[in-house]
């Protein structure tokens, strides 16, 4: 199953060390001189599909082929890229999340794309590159490094929420919730009729900032983080109510047993990536009518928010021709016809406008209702901060909702105390950038 926001909490030690790094010289050695090597972490049919793109992509291009590499987990290819940058030898390619591009930016391990972007021969034309959803590049810009284009778009996702119409049905409710409020009572409501829990928590970092964005807050300013505000306690403290009246419990860390749960009518809903959907629908293939999914419950469904999140890709500073290569194939990848392609057989959203116009993406939205939702929720997610520090940040959130969800902490101490442990975290990352 996919996951895209959980890393291990080694990363938060080895950032000090890549910091640390930052006045090394530019230029490393690829780890393989005859191919442009991408390490990712896609899994069965995911990477099946990844390495028949690029098959096609080498028979096209006369450039240095792509060779697909699994190279394990997202904390696993941060550790693996971190030992590269030091030893100096690097792929030429691999999946990336903003706040590990900001670990490796300052020490000229990676490639700047404007440049790529601009090529006569490999680039974008402006009316190409128009047809990209302007906040999955937005994200890609970091602001902190002059607003240069580091990363590129990949495998995009949005905050959803997964539902079991039978348990629903079972307890009297006819539709899921719109607000946070019905949410609640929905839960409630459930408890009272099943005597089960109506819901499983993962302690994740995108998940609490998808509910702070859909109640109208944002999470960061500048370098200062917004955890404690009236927005951020709201849904701290639904979280303590969960908790408090046996709502709902905490999953294991990285695992995916509310996805078993909703699928086995052991709980009615889910928070979870829409790239799950996919997964989902193996889950559920003997009752395929008994689930959906929507967008999660909002302060005011007028005006909606959830957060968009996910891997981008990031191009190393290794020889032109690597360079070149794994450019072209990011701009194969991502061209309309392989992005409808990756969306359809992944469950991620696809990256370019156009594609919603696909005739294979209409056939795909009719053959069921809910293969539309995530695709209604495009126009208003918002993505997660790109600042340097920000991964030791996921960590120490990840940490404040399994405090509430298991007693440790009431709503407001929790989230006073994430606020204080992440202005710290960046102010650390900050000073530690500004070292000789």
């Amino acid at each position: 199953m996919r996951h895209h926001s959980l890393f291990p909490i080694f990363i938060a030690s080895i950032s000090v060390f890549v910091i640390g790094c930052s006045n090394a010289p530019p230029g490393f050695l690829p780890v393989n001189n005859n191919a442009a090597v991408f390490w990712d972490r896609q899994t069965t049919e995911s990477a099946e599909l990844l390495r028949t793109v690029a098959k096609e992509f080498n028979q096209e291009w006369t450039g240095l082929p792509i060779k697909v590499e699994r190279s394990g987990t997202y904390g696993d290819i941060f550790r693996k890229i971190t030992a590269g940058i030091h030893a100096k030898r690097l792929p030429a390619l691999a999946v990336s999340y903003e706040s590990m591009t900001n670990e490796y930016i300052p020490t000229g391990a990676v490639t700047p794309l404007d440049s790529l972007l601009a090529d006569p021969e490999i680039g974008l034309s402006a009316k190409e590159l128009s047809d990209y959803f302007p906040m999955m590049l937005e994200t890609n810009r970091y602001a902190t490094h002059d607003g240069t284009l580091y990363s590129f778009p990949f495998a995009k996702s949005l905050l959803m929420l997964y539902f079991n119409k039978r348990v629903l049905a079972h307890s009297g409710i006819e539709a899921p919730p719109k607000t946070w409020d019905e949410f609640i009572a929905q839960c409630r409501q459930v408890k009272k009729n099943t005597s089960n829990y109506a819901h499983a928590v993962s302690a994740d970092c995108s998940t609490l900032n998808g509910m702070i964005f859909s109640m109208g807050g944002s999470v960061i300013e500048g370098r200062t983080t917004l955890y404690n505000t009236p927005e951020a306690l709201a849904v701290f403290q639904i979280y303590e109510t969960l908790f408090k009246e046996k709502l709902a419990y905490l999953i294991s860390p990285g695992s995916y047993e509310d996805n078993i749960a909703l699928s086995k009518g052991d709980i009615a809903f889910v928070l979870r990536s829409s790239s799950s959907l996919e997964d989902m629908k193996l889950l559920m293939q003997k009752d395929p009518d008994g689930w959906g999914l929507t967008c999660i419950p909002q302060r005011n469904p007028e005006t909606p928010a959830t957060v968009l999140y996910g891997p981008n890709i990031c191009i190393f500073n290794t020889t032109e021709a690597q360079k070149r290569s794994a450019w072209a194939f990011v701009k194969h990848f991502t061209a309309p016809e392989s992005a409808v392609r990756w969306s359809l057989k992944t469950g991620y959203l696809p990256v370019r406008k156009s594609v919603l116009t696909h005739p294979d993406m209409i056939a795909f939205w009719k053959k069921w209702p809910y293969n539309r939702a995530p695709f209604d929720c495009l126009t208003f997610a918002r993505p997660e901060p790109n600042v340097a520090g920000w991964q030791q940040v996921r960590n120490l959130a990840a940490r404040a909702v399994t405090e509430v969800m298991t007693g440790m902490r009431d709503a407001t101490s929790s989230a006073d105390e994430l606020k204080h442990r992440a202005d710290d975290a960046l102010a650390q990352v900050a000073d530690s950038s500004t070292l000789p």
